[in-house]
């Protein structure tokens, strides 16, 4: 299999796609090129495969929310992270209040904002700085570079992040949120403005393919159980409302999270990850190219369910 050629060829297939919208509800998210569009794949023995802008950054934005999970997973193991946070579902926007009130848990899933920052508040440091580079250097160890936060988007940001803190007031008033309100949401906000490159995606991802070990540094960031359980709850909610039809067009065979930043990172476990990047949404959040060429990507290079096996005719 040519991954080179695959790259290449659905690159070309999907960039002609110039449907969607940037997120300007946060108006540095709105400044960001339109045209944009960049595919990379890390395999498990750490080989990086790029085509197209795969030098440009992006805000990393609710992908985030999948390390913070982790973090909290490898330091609080994951029967803490279930009993606080949970994983349930929900058909409402990723940031909608009333999904909040109303479900059980309020909390909801890690990677809904309510149950994000929540999530981001199981590690709450009194140091505020200590807390905040914290976040920052966990999604480092993935990417096996040292990211930085976009400080204009970090801004941009903090001046609109009233819905996030009614949220966090929310489930502060239900006995659902572990730190300080106002230290917990700048943190989170802090951490979703990290830039990356849909390279950074790709090897961030392929951690997660790879069963927990650094498929380049070959250091084990998690434990094989951490990353089942990271990967069961990301499947039915990674991409928000789309994530059900993601799971059906794909098979089964690949993991999505997205960012509103216009990124996406997809695992394909015992394969490998893939970085896209595509400012352009659609009505979900998710990138329009990103999705297009992840589905492809996802039904040609993953796993089959159920392997084909030839049967024996009765002899007569």
């Amino acid at each position: 299999m040519d991954i080179e050629d695959i790259l290449k060829k659905i690159y070309y297939q999907t960039k002609t796609n110039h449907d969607g919208k940037l997120a300007t509800y946060i108006p540095q998210l709105g400044r960001t090129d339109p045209k944009l569009f960049g595919i990379s794949l890390c395999d498990i023995d750490g080989k990086i495969y790029n085509i197209g802008d795969t030098k440009n950054s992006v805000p990393i934005e609710s992908i985030s929310k999948l390390f913070t999970l982790a973090l909290a997973c490898k330091k609080l193991g994951t029967k803490t992270v279930y009993d606080k946070i949970g994983t349930g579902g929900s058909f409402l926007p990723f940031n909608s209040i009333i999904a909040a009130k109303l479900s059980p848990t309020h909390t909801i899933n890690p990677y809904l904002n309510q149950g994000a920052m929540a999530t981001t508040s199981l590690l709450y440091d009194s140091n505020q700085d200590k807390y905040k580079e914290k976040l920052i250097k966990n999604m480092s160890e993935f990417a096996d570079r040292k990211l930085q936060v976009g400080e204009s988007v970090y801004k941009s940001e903090s001046e609109t992040h009233d819905l996030n803190m009614s949220l966090a007031y929310l489930l502060k008033s239900l006995n659902r949120f572990y730190g300080p309100v106002d230290k917990v949401v700048d943190a989170y906000t802090y951490q979703c403005s990290t830039k990356v490159t849909s390279q950074d995606l790709a090897v961030m991802a392929s951690v997660f393919a790879n069963a927990g070990i650094h498929p380049k540094t070959k250091e084990r960031l998690l434990e094989k159980e951490d990353c089942i359980y990271i990967l069961q709850t990301l499947q039915p909610e990674g991409l928000y409302e789309y994530s059900p039809t993601w799971m059906v067009k794909t098979k089964g065979a690949s993991y999505a999270k997205s960012g509103v930043g216009g990124g996406i990172l997809i695992v394909i476990p015992n394969v490998g990850g893939i970085g896209i990047i595509s400012p352009k949404l659609d009505k979900f959040g998710n990138s329009v190219r990103g999705i297009q060429a992840g589905i492809k990507l996802s039904n040609i290079l993953g796993r089959k369910i159920f392997k084909n096996k030839k049967t024996r005719k009765n002899k007569k």
